[in-house]
C-alpha cells in the first residue's frame, strides 16, 4: 500500500541505531526505504532541499561571479556591515571540485540521519547547529584569527559527521587493512570527509570543527522542535521537491495467484493424506565470538550481548539496535 503524508516535512524512519534519541512516528515502511525503484531522497526532504540549494546557488554564483560575495569574512561583516554574509556563507561550495566531493560526503550522512530522526527534528537539528556554529565562528575569527573562510556547508558536514562518529557502531572492525593496520567500514566515510575538510586547510577545518562540536551539543536540543508556522511554511515549499512514496510490491500470496486459498480435495475418491505433525523449531545456533566481541567493544556487557544476538538470529546490526534502544 502507499503511505503518503500531506506534510512534506513530517517523515520518520523505522528503528535504527540513532532511534533511541527520537522516537518519532513511523511514516514509511522498511520495504519502501529499501525498494530499488524508490527515489534516492525518499523520506529526506530537508536533505534534498539542502543539496538543491547548494547546486542552484553554485550555478548562480558561477554565472554571475559571486563566489567572493559568499565568503565568510569578519572584517567585511563588522567593518563594512555586510551582515548578509552570515546567512549565505553556508549555501554552497566555492569550486566545482569542492561541490562534487562535498556533496558525495554530505548527501549520505544527511539522508541517513534525517530518516532516523524524522524530518521535523532533523530540521530543528540543522537550524540549531547552524546558529551555534555561526556564533562560534564569529567569535573565533573576530577575536583570534582575522582571516577569510571559504564558503560552503562545512558546519553542517561537521554536525552530521559528529552524529556518525558517536552513534554509528563499527559493524566490521577489520573491513580492510593497510600496512598491518586494520580499518572498519566507517573509515571509508571518514576518508571521503577528510578529502573535503582538508581541501582548504585552516579555512575549512575550523568551520567543520565548530559544526562537529555544535552537532554533539544540539542532539538533545532537537527534541525541542521549531514553531509550527515554520513547519507549515516548509511544508508548502517542500511540496515542490518532496518525493512520493512508491507502491509497495504485491504480497507473495497475490503474486502466486492466491496460493493461500484452500486447495481442492483430490479427485477419484481418494482421501487426502493426513498432515504430518509439526516439527519443533530448531534452536538458533550459538552467537559467534566475533559478533560478541564487536558488541562488547561498544561498552555492552557480555550477557546482554548474547541475549540480544539470540533474539535477532545472530544479526549483529539488529542486535546493536536492540541494545542501543535498551
Amino acid at each position: 500500500q502507499n503511505n503518503t503524508n500531506n506534510n512534506a516535512f513530517d517523515y520518520a524512519s523505522p528503528p535504527l541505531p540513532f532511534y533511541y534519541i527520537s522516537r518519532s512516528k513511523c511514516i514509511m515502511s522498511s520495504s519502501q526505504l529499501s525498494n530499488p525503484k524508490a527515489v534516492w531522497f525518499l523520506g529526506a526532504p530537508v536533505s534534498k532541499a539542502i543539496v538543491i540549494t547548494a547546486v542552484v546557488t553554485y550555478i548562480v554564483a558561477e554565472m554571475n561571479k559571486l563566489h567572493q560575495a559568499l565568503i565568510f569574512d569578519t572584517t567585511k561583516i563588522f567593518d563594512h556591515a555586510q551582515f548578509y554574509r552570515i546567512f549565505v556563507c553556508n549555501l554552497t561550495f566555492g569550486s566545482m571540485g569542492e561541490l562534487i566531493f562535498g556533496l558525495l560526503a554530505l548527501c549520505p550522512l544527511l539522508r541517513r540521519f534525517e530518516r532516523e530522526m524524522g524530518s521535523r527534528k532533523f530540521g530543528a537539528f540543522i537550524v540549531y547547529t547552524s546558529i551555534l556554529s555561526t556564533v562560534m565562528e564569529l567569535l573565533f575569527f573576530n577575536i583570534f584569527f582575522d582571516i577569510e573562510r571559504y564558503s560552503g556547508p562545512y558546519p553542517q558536514l561537521g554536525a552530521v559527521l559528529g552524529l556518525f562518529h558517536k552513534f554509528t557502531p563499527r559493524m566490521h572492525p577489520k573491513f580492510f587493512g593497510v600496512l598491518g593496520y586494520d580499518f572498519s567500514e566507517k573509515s571509508i566515510t571518514y576518508g571521503l570527509c577528510a578529502q573535503v575538510i582538508l581541501s582548504g586547510g585552516f579555512s575549512t577545518i575550523t568551520p567543520t570543527f565548530f559544526g562537529f562540536v555544535s552537532g554533539l551539543l544540539a542532539v538533545k536540543w532537537s527534541e525541542t522542535e521549531l514553531p509550527d508556522f515554520v513547519y507549515t511554511i516548509a511544508g508548502l515549499i517542500g511540496k515542490v521537491i518532496t518525493d512520493e512514496a512508491p507502491a509497495v510490491m504485491m504480497s507473495r500470496s497475490v503474486q502466486r495467484g492466491g496460493a493461500n486459498r484452500t486447495r481442492r480435495a483430490p479427485t477419484g475418491g481418494a482421501r487426502a493424506a493426513a498432515p504430518s505433525p509439526a516439527q519443533p523449531p530448531r534452536p538458533p545456533p550459538p552467537p559467534p565470538e566475533e559478533a560478541i566481541a564487536q558488541l562488547t567493544s561498544m561498552g555492552f556487557d557480555r550477557e546482554s550481548v548474547v541475549r540480544a544476538l539470540q533474539q535477532t538470529d545472530n544479526n549483529v546490526e539488529a542486535a546493536a539496535n536492540r541494545l542501543l534502544m535498551g
